[in-house]
């Protein structure tokens, strides 16, 4: 039963990202960027590493399609899943977190990115310094 809900999470992961190349259901999609953020910070099932690891291989095509402008406003709610992502002792959770922050950092700026961790949790930014300290700016 776990095996098949953690197959569904992953494709509706899977599907957001190509729905996000639809023009017509990108102002759905954008409004829905809460709840998939919400996703992140549920921890209470057996693999919720590999969902995560999913979302954040997605997040940063999902990001470019939907444009900047558009997700600006949520990506401070991805950050404490980020976060725990790069603490994590599954190895392909932190490689996608990794690769989705250096992703956010290419988007908004690195500078920008930096402020944003400083703001929602300022003991991220020690991480996220050690994994890649070109991608937060100085």
């Amino acid at each position: 039963k776990q095996w098949y809900q953690r197959r569904v999470g992953d494709g509706g992961v899977r599907l957001f990202a190509e729905l996000a190349n639809v023009t017509r259901a990108k102002p759905g999609l954008v409004a829905l960027l809460s709840a998939l953020s919400s996703v992140t910070r549920r921890r209470h099932f057996e693999h919720h590493k590999h969902l995560l690891e999913t979302i954040y291989k997605a997040l940063p095509v999902i990001f470019r399609r939907l444009t900047k402008p558009k997700i600006k406003p949520y990506v401070n709610d991805f950050l404490e899943g980020l976060k725990y992502g790069l603490q994590s002792d599954n190895n392909l959770l932190r490689a996608a977190s990794v690769e989705c922050l250096q992703s956010m950092s290419l988007m908004l700026g690195p500078n920008i990115l930096r402020g944003r961790i400083e703001m929602t949790d300022p003991d991220m930014l020690l991480y996220v310094q050690q994994a890649f300290p070109e991608t937060v700016g100085s």
